[in-house]
Order: structure tokens, then C-alpha cells, then sequence
């Protein structure tokens, strides 16, 4: 029953759809929609699109604004940072491009039709990856030939190749967060699971009471959650600082002293900071064999080292930070030369055709 609502509103979206595209596409409109909790990548297009002068940019944070329809149908490019499955059922106009930029980098968890073959195909004109090494990857997650998927780099990571004042954004975080001033920053981002169930026990999995006992003096424990964890927990009483809701994660990584996450993502903007990043899996093996599984194992090339229990992670914590080369050798098969032109070259693949027209 759900299946069939679910047909008939796509049905109707795309009717709606054919009567906007009676509109010009205009090549020069850049609409950045965003299917997913934070700008990220699609920040970094509207700031290159915008200093570049040529476009028109247009944001869309929900789809459900009048007017979405006929953005989509109008634009030269459509730019997304997650999957938006109506789009699999509009008949867009072969002079628009679809480009996904996706909300993450390298080539590490099982995503898309790698886990859910059977997902609706999404006609992408343009898949952004970081670099050739994962291209294979983002071809079999979007279930497209890999001439679609362009290694051009990782808008996400273009900001973090921009000069910063790290004192004057630690003074900034001291000033809104007062117990932490002075102490060393340890960041801990797990990513979500499938089985919400799990996603509800995560921080079970993590002793705030043991970390405060060997580290509450010298050291301050910040707590990002995955946005599809957001409101689950209520972190009051444990002594740490939560900052799931915090805008710019990049920010945060800079002025953190370590990074402690599972498989999160995040620790591709941390290799390219060469932060120090730990890797607490406490359900490795449950992950490895029933949810999403790793395109490159985790073991062959992992950022950092892992632990697998809580007292392991402990003494990681404590240990002197031997994992440069390592952080190096991840960083360079997942994110390629991470050298801030990505956002630029993406302008150029996608609308150098179109612009000329």
C-alpha cells in the first residue's frame, strides 16, 4: 500500500514536472538541492559559483517550496549532496545536468546500490568522486558506467586548504564553551547504523565515566553525532560537550587534538588536516558481515589505529602519536591531491559545454 501512495505522488510530481519544462532551460542556472541535514559540499559549489560571477544560483532546502519544480526543470545544472529519489521519475531535459557531490569522500563504507540493488536509478549526468583510485566505487554505488563518475576532487576539502587563524577560532570555542579552555580537544563522531535499535544503544558503547577519570583534567571530550542520531541522546551529566547540531564540522576539526570515530566519513577531512584519528570499533565484526561492509577492508588501510573495546580505546588515547605515514597512505588513496581547485574544475566539466551553447 505504502509502495503504491509513494507511485502515484511520483506520478503526479512528474506531470507537475512536464508542465514547467514548457519553460526555457536556462544553461547559465546553478540550483543547489539539498537532500541532506547540512550544506556541506553544496556550500563549497555556491561559493565557487558565486566568485565565479557567471551564475545564477538558486538554494533549495526543501523541496517542498512552491517553485521547486520549475528551479529543476529550468536549471543548466541541478547539484545534490545525498540521493533524492523523485528525481528518478522526472523527465528532465538532456541540456540539464545532474551532478552529485555527495555528502562524504574517499571510497570507504558500502553505500547506495551497493547495499540496496534494487534502489530506484537516478539518471546522473555527473558523479563527483575524489579521486581515480575510488572511481570503481562511486560507479557501483550510483549504478552508473564510471565515464560518468569524474575524480575532480572533494569540494568538501577545498575549505580546508584555506589559510586560518586556529587561535582566533580556539579563542572563539573557549569563549562559548568555558570548561574546556586550556585542555586538549578530543572529538568523537560516530557515524549511524541501519538498525535504529543500535543506533539507540551506540553511546552505551562509550564510558564517559572511565574517560573522565583518566582524562577529565587535562583533556575535554566533544561528542558529534550523525545527524540521523540527532535528539537521540541527552548527553547532560556526562561531562561531555555536545555538538551534534554544530554548522562546520571542518571548523571543529581544526582546532580538535584528535579525532575518535567508527566509520565515519569525517575522518577524511581529518587525514587531510593530519589530525591524529582513532578508530573505535566496537562492533567490527557485526558491521563487517551484516550492515554496510567496506569496499577496501578496514584493516588494509585504515587512518589510524583501532581498538575494539573501551579500555583499548583508553590506552590509544594516551599513546603518542606514531601514525603519521599512516594518516599519509589513507589519505592518498581516498582523497588524491587534496589542492582546493576541485570546486573550480567541477564548474568547468559540468557547464563548459552548455555555457558555450
Amino acid at each position: 500500500m505504502k509502495k503504491h501512495v509513494k507511485a502515484i505522488a511520483f506520478r503526479a510530481l512528474a506531470a507537475l514536472f512536464a508542465l514547467c519544462r514548457v519553460f526555457p532551460v536556462r544553461p547559465n542556472k546553478a540550483v543547489l538541492l539539498r537532500h541532506f541535514p547540512v550544506w556541506g559540499a553544496l556550500e563549497a559549489m555556491e561559493q565557487a559559483l558565486r566568485t565565479d560571477g557567471r551564475f545564477r544560483v538558486v538554494k533549495i532546502a526543501d523541496w517542498r517550496r512552491p517553485g521547486t519544480l520549475y528551479h529543476l526543470a529550468t536549471a543548466g545544472a541541478v547539484f545534490l549532496n545525498n540521493n533524492f529519489t523523485p528525481l528518478a521519475y522526472l523527465p528532465f531535459s538532456k541540456r540539464t545536468k545532474l551532478v552529485q557531490l555527495w555528502h562524504g569522500d574517499g571510497g570507504w563504507k558500502k553505500l547506495g546500490h551497493s547495499v540496496d540493488p534494487a534502489a530506484p536509478k537516478i539518471p546522473y549526468t555527473h558523479i563527483i568522486c575524489s579521486c581515480e583510485a575510488v572511481r570503481p566505487y562511486w560507479a557501483e554505488i550510483f549504478a552508473l558506467p564510471p565515464a560518468r563518475v569524474l575524480p575532480l576532487g572533494s569540494p568538501l576539502l577545498d575549505a580546508l586548504t584555506q589559510p586560518c587563524d586556529k587561535s582566533a577560532l580556539r579563542a572563539e570555542f573557549d569563549t562559548q564553551y568555558p570548561q574546556c579552555r586550556e585542555k586538549r580537544l578530543i572529538l568523537y563522531a560516530p557515524t549511524f547504523r541501519d538498525d535504529p535499535a543500535e543506533n539507540r544503544a551506540l553511546l552505551t558503547h562509550f564510558d564517559f565515566a572511565a574517560f573522565n577519570a583518566r582524562f577529565g583534567g587535562e583533556a575535554a571530550l566533544l561528542v558529534r553525532l550523525h545527524p540521523q542520531m540527532h535528539g537521540l541522546y541527552d548527553l547532560r551529566g556526562t561531562g561531555a560537550v555536545d555538538l551534534t547540531g554544530a554548522p562546520d564540522p571542518a571548523g571543529l576539526l581544526r582546532i580538535c587534538d584528535l579525532l575518535v570515530t567508527d566509520y565515519s566519513s569525517m575522518c577524511f577531512s581529518a587525514v587531510a588536516l593530519d589530525l591524529p584519528v582513532v578508530i573505535y570499533a566496537f562492533d567490527e565484526a557485526r558491521y563487517m558481515a551484516h550492515d554496510r561492509g567496506f569496499y577496501k577492508p578496514l584493516r588494509e588501510l585504515p587512518p589510524g589505529p583501532i581498538a575494539n573495546d573501551f579500555p583499548a580505546l583508553l590506552e590509544l588515547l594516551a599513546a603518542p602519536d606514531v601514525y603519521a605515514g599512516q594518516r599519509a597512505a589513507f589519505a592518498a588513496f581516498h582523497l588524491g591531491a587534496v589542492d582546493g581547485k576541485s570546486c573550480g574544475r567541477i564548474i568547468e566539466a559540468v557547464f563548459s559545454e552548455s555555457m558555450q551553447q
